[in-house]
């Protein structure tokens, strides 16, 4: 028994011997030997595409390390895992890029013992995004008299413009930027104007983006109107000379005039809705009543039609009131006449024809009025002869024609030269001769 127990015991001394040789190498080999330098590798840059949301990069090393990142303003990005040791992977996290602007952000990897290594990370900007929410195909229709507006709604991640076909349709919004750095909706509200034939009709509303990089378009319908078309009076009875009538349009629509203008003029041929229609009656210098008539239209496929139908006196002649001489006017070479008259027109020319009875052959005399509103003109005849018979009638004379007293009042008179040294020839010389 002794025995054994001192084998053990120079066997654990032996051991305890060895260990503390060991250790004493080891701590002054370490006084002499460099420590292990640190391994650390990863790319420079990891580009993403405008619609990748995960991406991964490897991490070659032999150490722990730790991963950091600047983002900026990228607020979406994240990784994982944002520690480990040895050879590893990290996934970059993010949102699709929707923006018409790139971005990036700083990776930073750190080793347990500070080796740094820096990576930059970036996503590409993003197509031009202009979408109609409810899809491409849309129309949206209207009434004849659309009483309410209507909308589209529209997204886009850039600037836009809104334009119009035709220029009854319009739009709230006409253009806009705000969208260069989010993709918005927007909703536009559209009006049409009321149409006014019964016709419908069809236009565009264009919405394009980025100066015509993407463009989208809606359609635009609207009814035509049923047509309500009325005048009042239906019919005129005018004087020869003319005279100012009114018409009176009731209609819901467009409408034109059509009538002869030859015998009467409208201030306005065309309009839209109720008006009163100002018509001019020339005057009708023919001795024969005239009729025409004015016709309103409205609508183009189903034509409404008004008639309105003027009647228009005949014109008379003048008449000759009164003629005669003017008492005490008559003398051995003249005499003085005057005419009354009524006319409708103005009379253009008046005077008198007069023959004696030393000469049967008819004599003119006239003149041209100068008076549009003269009654009675005077006419003085001169160069008569003495002691002669003379007979004479009037006439006057207007547009519509000429009248004369031919028939119902001629004047006959005497011219004086009663004495001697009044007659056109002188007395002879009576005196006796002398012897």
């Amino acid at each position: 028994m002794k025995t054994n127990r001192y084998i053990n015991i120079k066997a654990a001394l032996f051991i305890a011997a060895s260990a503390f040789i060991s250790a004493c190498t080891v701590e002054e080999g370490d006084l002499s030997v460099e420590p292990k330098s640190e391994q650390l590798s990863i790319i420079e840059t990891l580009q993403l595409n405008a619609n990748e949301t995960d991406k991964s990069f490897d991490i070659k090393s032999d150490v722990g390390w730790d991963v950091s990142v600047d983002k900026g303003n990228w607020s979406e990005l994240t990784i994982s895992p944002s520690s480990g040791t040895g050879n590893g992977q990290v996934t970059i996290h993010t949102d699709a890029n929707t923006t018409r602007q790139g971005r990036e952000a700083q990776i930073s990897i750190r080793t347990k013992g500070g080796v740094t290594q820096q990576m930059v990370v970036k996503q590409s900007l993003s197509e031009v995004i202009l979408e109609l929410v409810g899809g491409d195909s849309q129309t949206l229709s209207f009434e004849a008299s659309p009483e309410d507006s209507q909308n589209f709604t529209f997204s886009c991640n850039t600037t836009w413009e809104i334009t119009t076909s035709d220029s009854w349709i319009t739009c709230s919004e006409k253009s806009g930027g705000e969208a260069i750095t989010s993709t918005v909706s927007k909703t536009v509200s559209v009006n049409v104007a009321e149409i006014q034939t019964d016709v419908p009709r069809e236009g565009k509303v264009f919405i394009s983006a980025e100066n015509g990089a993407v463009t989208r378009q809606i359609s635009i319908t609207q009814e035509g109107k049923k047509i309500e078309l009325a005048v009042s009076p239906s019919t005129f009875n005018v004087v020869a000379i003319g005279e100012e009538k009114t018409i009176q349009i009731t209609c819901n629509a467009d409408w034109t005039l059509e009538y002869d203008n030859g015998i009467i003029l409208c201030d306005v041929t065309s309009g839209t809705g109720n008006k009163d229609v100002t018509v001019t009656c020339l005057p009708n210098n023919t001795e024969a009543e005239r009729k025409t008539t004015v016709t309103v239209k409205s609508g183009i496929q189903d034509i409404k039609t008004e008639t309105i139908e003027f009647t228009q006196a005949a014109a008379t002649k003048p008449v000759i009131q009164t003629f005669g001489l003017v008492e005490g006017s008559v003398t051995k070479n003249e005499a003085k006449f005057t005419i009354g008259f009524d006319t409708m027109y103005p009379i253009s020319s008046y005077g008198v024809f007069y023959w004696s009875d030393a000469d049967s052959k008819k004599q003119k005399l006239d003149f041209d009025n100068s008076d549009p509103n003269a009654k009675e003109f005077s006419v003085t005849l001169t160069g008569l002869k003495s002691m002669t018979q003379y007979y004479v009638y009037a006439y006057i004379k207007n547009d519509i024609g000429e009248v004369t007293t031919e028939g119902t009042n001629v004047v006959s008179f005497k011219t004086g030269g009663v004495k001697p040294n009044d007659d056109d020839n002188p007395a002879p010389n009576l005196s006796r001769r002398k012897k």
